[in-house]
């Protein structure tokens, strides 16, 4: 990795991370109530960090469009573009679910089951969504029969990070922790396009941590768009399928099995869990 490169990602890092940062502040000062939920402590948290996360996203991505037009070391304007739009569509259709308040509806079952008798919920909004970006993307990023295997990875991801939302911090460190070994071992191309969406998520994570703000629907979904797509770009066909197993796997399991009480149960999971957490305050 050139020089070059290593600033032109640092500094979109700090740039996304700080419009993060602003516009993070600026919500949870002004919210509405209508995106008010409860957290697992019995806290009232407002779901805004979302918002924030794609405008320091959309800006850094903005800034390395820029970088890839007028530099002849950076080859990254497809993943830039499919980057940008998972992480706009996924936040639209999170934001829209995170409007529609806590749904009784819950899981592939129920949201099927309540598409059945008429009724269209916010999670089914998302896996439809999920879907059609990733298709979309993988077609900009590649072609037959991967454009498929790279949206199921897409739209499974992002299911799956937005069920992991449940405690502070906890979506977030999951996107940290399997992002930067596909930025290391991956595509670079993924990893320089990534950088914006990863600056802007460290900024969200400080008022997540502290229970003062949640990613809710608005922020899991495009974050867990974002790693779908570095993790398809890094895997080759068998790879890709196997991953998608997994994910499906994991995405039934949630259904029947609660991920909080695993991770509790896990010593070093839940030590990676609570980490960077503010300790539990008197309501």
């Amino acid at each position: 990795m050139t020089a070059a490169r290593v600033v032109a990602m640092a500094t979109v890092a700090v740039h996304g991370g700080t419009i993060a940062w602003f516009v993070a502040r600026g919500r949870i000062a002004r919210h509405s109530a209508r995106f008010v939920r409860v957290n697992f402590e019995g806290r009232e948290v407002p779901a805004v960090l979302g918002d924030a996360l794609c405008a320091g996203a959309v800006s850094g991505l903005a800034a390395l469009a820029v970088v890839d037009a007028v530099a002849a070391w950076v080859d990254a304007g497809r993943m830039i573009a499919a980057v940008a739009l998972v992480t706009v569509v996924l936040w639209a259709a999170g934001r829209w679910d995170d409007l529609q308040g806590d749904e009784q509806s819950r899981g592939f079952s129920g949201h099927l089951s309540a598409a059945r008798s008429g009724r269209i919920t916010g999670g089914l909004v998302k896996l439809i969504a999920g879907g059609v970006v990733g298709l979309v993307a993988g077609a900009i990023v590649a072609e037959g029969r991967a454009i498929v295997e790279i949206g199921l990875v897409i739209a499974l991801f992002a299911n799956l990070l937005n069920l992991l939302d449940r405690a502070p911090g906890r979506a977030g460190k999951v996107a940290l922790l399997t992002g930067v070994p596909m930025a290391l071992l991956g595509s670079s191309s993924w990893a320089f396009a990534a950088i914006a969406p990863g600056g802007a998520l460290v900024a969200c994570l400080w008022f997540d941590l502290r229970a003062t703000g949640m990613l809710g629907d608005a922020g899991a979904n495009p974050l867990g768009g974002v790693a779908g797509l570095g993790l398809a770009a890094a895997l080759d066909e068998p790879g890709r399928v196997a991953a998608i197993a997994v994910l499906l796997v994991l995405n039934l399991a949630s259904e029947r099995y609660s991920f909080s009480r695993a991770i509790e149960r896990v010593g070093v999971l839940r030590a990676l869990d609570r980490l960077g957490r503010r300790p539990s305050l008197p309501k």
